[in-house]
């Protein structure tokens, strides 16, 4: 089966349409970084079997958030860390959708800040409302969100995945655990939501395009039923926080002037394919690149970078129990590779070989030849 890499699209493609469409100095960027990743340009990292001393030598990778080859090692190391946090407790997943009428403020990197901004202050300000008021809870809520951008054909889909540890940390610092199979009522919470996300918008002087429209209508915010085992909580941490826009596995056919990508339906849930000529899927993915200095992953409540570490030792001794062991399976494949050659040993790192050196060996390399 063939295998795509957008950077072999961006190969042929980038140059006419850079000529053809305006591209922020970020696009470029990441263009630029695609283009390079795992070529001469970066240079190479040299690796030693540990047993029958194999060498074999690999480009380095541009390592941007952006790039659809430079996050399976980066994903594995975050939900190492991140299985640590784990509590012992039901667990909600919460999404927040932006209408799509607000998608024209995010054609600009600052304004796009100042969007993306008001949405993780209006999405915590709302959970964190609701945490505080309910009867059965009356807490601070702890909360994991991250931002995505595009939906599955990659057209601009704003939204905010949400998980949530079911439970509060009262004033007196007890914790107080969610009885229910869902966290709050979804209706309730996006007629909060709507009303924080446009005040937001306000405070930042943005224009709100058909503000009327959208003061009327529902905003849509799903919620997921709760999740028990800590390893399916540490897959949607996985799957939710460090997937990019475009895994390169739905790349099912690449022609001069076709490129076919397979996505969900969510209309009948079915595995469907659509074609975008190379120029429309550039276009589509730059639509995801994130302005510099914007997270896409940030923490509240007593999940918060300031806290988390006090906090959850107080929580898992109220709970009665202790950190999650880390999976074999992550730590062992982390940074690891199996000798080609023997089979037995692994490879391990020796150092880089700098571009000028590569360069000076491959004119020796012709010289000779």
């Amino acid at each position: 089966m063939a295998h795509y890499h957008l950077s072999d699209i961006l190969q042929t493609h980038y140059g006419h349409y850079q000529q053809h469409h305006r591209l922020s100095q970020q696009q470029r960027l990441v263009c630029q970084r695609i283009l390079a990743c795992r070529t001469a340009a970066l240079g190479q990292q040299q690796w030693q079997c540990n047993q029958c001393h194999y060498q074999q030598s690999v480009f380095c990778s541009c390592r941007d958030r952006h790039c659809p080859r430079c996050q399976g090692k980066q994903t594995q190391a975050w939900i190492e860390k991140q299985q640590q946090q784990v509590l012992h407790c039901r667990y909600f997943h919460l999404v927040f959708t932006l209408p799509h009428e607000l998608n024209s403020l995010t054609q600009t990197d600052e304004q796009a800040k100042l969007v993306y901004s008001a949405l993780f202050e209006a999405v915590w300000q709302t959970l964190s409302q609701f945490g505080m008021t309910r009867k059965h809870l009356q807490g601070q809520l702890g909360c994991t969100a991250v931002l995505h951008t595009w939906g599955q054909t990659l057209t601009q889909h704003i939204h905010l995945h949400c998980l949530i540890p079911g439970g509060v940390v009262t004033e007196q610092g007890l914790w107080r655990s969610v009885k229910s199979d869902y966290l709050f009522p979804v209706k309730a919470v996006s007629t909060v939501f709507k009303a924080k996300m446009l005040a937001a918008l306000r405070q930042r002087e943005l224009t709100i395009p058909e503000a009327n429209n959208l003061i009327n209508k529902a905003w849509c915010v799903y919620s997921k039923a709760c999740l028990y085992k800590a390893e399916t909580v540490v897959a949607y941490l996985g799957r939710y926080t460090r997937k990019g826009m475009l895994h390169e596995s739905r790349l099912k056919a690449v022609t001069k002037d076709r490129i076919d990508i397979s996505y969900t339906d969510y209309v009948d849930n079915q595995r469907k394919i659509m074609q975008l000529t190379p120029e429309e899927l550039i276009r589509r993915y730059l639509l995801h690149v994130l302005p510099k200095g914007v997270m896409r992953i940030r923490h509240f409540g007593f999940l918060a970078n300031s806290c988390r570490r006090k906090r959850l030792a107080k929580i898992r001794e109220q709970l009665g129990s202790k950190a999650k062991d880390i999976p074999s399976a992550i730590t062992d494949t982390l940074g690891h590779w199996c000798c080609p050659q023997c089979a037995n040993g692994r490879l391990m790192f020796m150092g880089l070989v700098p571009l000028l050196t590569m360069l000076a060996r491959e004119a020796k390399l012709k010289l000779s030849g």
